[in-house]
């Protein structure tokens, strides 16, 4: 008689581990960018540029980058990947999206032929060279916001827009 209680008693442990392991949800490794003030300020801060290259020498060439100060939220950071026929830009929001709102110091920089930018506050780091503006070295989890942008027929001017 004791026996069978005791595998009652061991059947009841093991479907209460059971439903509480079920009901355990795991911690989401994606983040909405709906949680990040600075993703959601430059979302709905709405502008277009034009940036002519020739005022802008490290554009000229591949690998190169520059900022533009007045648009966005912080201002722009450009990164040529490409040019002749196939021009690629990648056209990133300079405010860091660790210390971005709260911080109006932290901006993001980037070197020319280099392939990351970095926050000059924090020390984040994030890479330009793909087009994700993904963080490579925290504190920063977010990626950086990008703008679309489109090259006139001249291949002179960089027209950026959000």
């Amino acid at each position: 008689m004791m026996s069978g209680n005791l595998r009652y008693g061991v059947f009841f442990v093991l479907v209460a581990i059971g439903f509480v392991v079920i009901s355990c949800k795991k911690k989401s490794t994606t983040q909405q960018t709906a949680n990040n003030a600075v993703l959601n300020l430059a979302a709905n801060t709405h502008f277009t540029v034009q940036v002519y290259l020739t005022g802008h020498t490290n554009l000229l060439s591949a690998n190169g980058s520059d900022t533009i100060s007045n648009a966005g939220i912080r201002g722009l950071l450009i990164y040529r990947a490409s040019l002749s026929g196939d021009d690629q830009f990648y056209v990133y929001e300079r405010a860091c999206t660790y210390d971005g709102t709260s911080n109006t110091k932290a901006m993001v920089f980037g070197a020319n032929q280099t392939f990351t930018c970095k926050d000059n506050v924090c020390g984040s780091t994030f890479t330009m060279s793909d087009g994700s503006g993904q963080p490579a070295h925290g504190p920063a989890t977010y990626a950086l916001k990008q703008y679309k942008w489109s090259l006139d027929g001249t291949g002179n001017v960089l027209t950026v827009t959000n």
